[in-house]
């Protein structure tokens, strides 16, 4: 832009100079031939007075040694018939200029020149000249070479002016960009940009960081009210499902039984959500940790499938792929956390299909499970956000309830264990899977 903007100043800056010089070279020569013309029109007023025919042939003659550039001159008498020609190519049947009451015209690279002669006051005839140019396109091929020149040598030095400013200007644009990026990748609100400038960038710079700043102190308090609203909500549900599972145990009467049992759904639902906000908030203040031991994965798999499939009658949940005897190192309790909100969700967010398949791979790197649903599947714009705070499905979080946190733990749970977690989705269904890698002892085989 910066070079865009300089061509097309220059190039008017130019234009206005080849324009205003040749339009100046005009109006000189327009000058000159007219005081010519007007020296000519009084050697001739006697000539017209006595009607000396060869005297005024003899004056237009000498025009060849004053301007040679005149190619046709010619005195006409008060009629305007004909008195005296002159002709640079002796070409007596040069056609007359007709000019009307103009006293100048310009026809190509031609001037003419109408000019009155007067004597006491009274128009006795008329001097015409006719002037070949030849200076005029001389001076425009030198003028347009020269603006072509100057031109190219101003583009070059606003390219490279440009080039200068734009590295400096965009090294801090990207810089800032960047900064931008980490924060969305990394949620890190406090990692700012320092610029010390005083221009524009300078500002947006300081802007940014003041929103991140206010973004960070939001979220601080945001995190702390969660944190203690979960231990305060904590203590009164203890006791409120203390006096459920007693009443559970009392009633036997229908159908009193049913609600009891129905409070009792809906205490372990609003548990699990307080654990999950629990576990956000340790995460958040990175106080979450992990309880690291050996033990068999596919026997924690098997239980973990067997406990859901008591709960779950709609869908079957099969296991499939390789089995083996894998101990692996990790916080089993936590990986037990992982497996059931992905199979919850496989089953929650296909509903009317009968299967949830899991089976494992076993790479040279790294132990992958699988969990696969045929539901409605998650949109690609979708998938990149899923694992946010909060964030859940625009389609799905219509009818299916839930805060979005699920998936947030589970993925800082295994980026704890150095793991990867991620869905893939197209046409009907979705496959969530979570890896642990093979180095660092992490997974054996007995």
């Amino acid at each position: 832009m910066q070079v865009f903007t300089s061509v097309l100043v220059l190039s008017i800056v130019f234009t206005v100079f080849v324009v205003t010089d040749i339009k100046g070279y005009k109006q000189r020569k327009i000058d000159s031939i007219t005081s010519l013309a007007q020296l000519v029109g009084t050697n001739n007023i006697s000539t017209l007075q006595f009607q000396d025919t060869d005297a005024a042939t003899e004056i237009l003659d000498e025009l060849h040694n004053m301007s040679p550039e005149i190619v046709y001159a010619s005195i006409l008498d008060k009629n305007g018939n004909i008195f005296a020609t002159y002709s640079r190519f002796n070409d007596s049947l040069h056609p007359r200029p007709v000019f009307g009451e103009k006293r100048f015209e310009f026809s190509g690279e031609h001037l003419f020149i109408n000019n009155p002669i007067i004597s006491n006051n009274e128009v006795i005839g008329k001097v015409l000249l006719e002037v070949e140019l030849s200076e005029l396109k001389q001076i425009r091929q030198s003028k347009y070479e020269l603006s072509a020149i100057l031109l190219l040598v101003a583009l070059a030095f606003s390219f490279l002016i440009a080039f200068g400013i734009q590295s400096y200007i965009s090294k801090r644009l990207l810089r800032l960009v960047n900064t931008m990026k980490r924060v969305i990748k990394t949620g890190e609100l406090d990692k700012l940009e320092l610029d010390n400038g005083k221009d524009e960038i300078s500002t947006l710079n300081m802007v940014f960081n003041k929103l991140m700043l206010q973004i960070k102190e939001s979220q601080e308090r945001k995190d702390e009210f969660i944190g203690i609203a979960s231990h305060e909500l904590k203590t009164p549900l203890t006791t409120v499902k203390g006096y459920i599972d007693l009443l559970t145990l009392m009633e036997h009467a229908q159908p009193q039984k049913l609600y009891v049992q129905k409070a009792q759904d809906n205490l372990k639902k609003l548990e699990n959500l307080i654990k999950d906000l629990l576990d956000v908030s340790k995460i958040q203040s990175g106080q979450l940790e992990l309880n690291i031991t050996e033990f068999d994965i596919d026997g924690l798999l098997d239980e973990t499938i067997a406990a859901l499939q008591m709960v779950t009658p709609s869908h079957d949940i099969i296991r499939k792929g390789i089995r083996g005897n894998h101990l692996i190192r990790a916080d089993r309790q936590r990986l037990e956390q992982v497996l059931i909100n992905l199979l919850s969700n496989a089953v929650k967010y296909s509903p009317g299909e009968k299967e949830v398949l899991v089976y494992c791979e076993l790479t040279e790197k790294e132990l992958i499970i699988n969990i696969r649903d045929f539901g409605n599947g998650v949109p690609a714009e979708e998938q990149t956000n899923i694992f946010e705070r909060f964030y859940r499905a625009k389609e799905l979080s219509v009818y299916v309830s839930g805060f979005g946190l699920g998936l947030y733990i589970c993925r800082d749970i295994i980026n704890r264990h150095n793991g990867r977690i991620g869905v893939e989705s197209g046409g009907k269904g979705s496959v969530f899977y979570f890896s642990l890698p093979l180095n660092a002892g992490l997974v054996n085989k007995k």
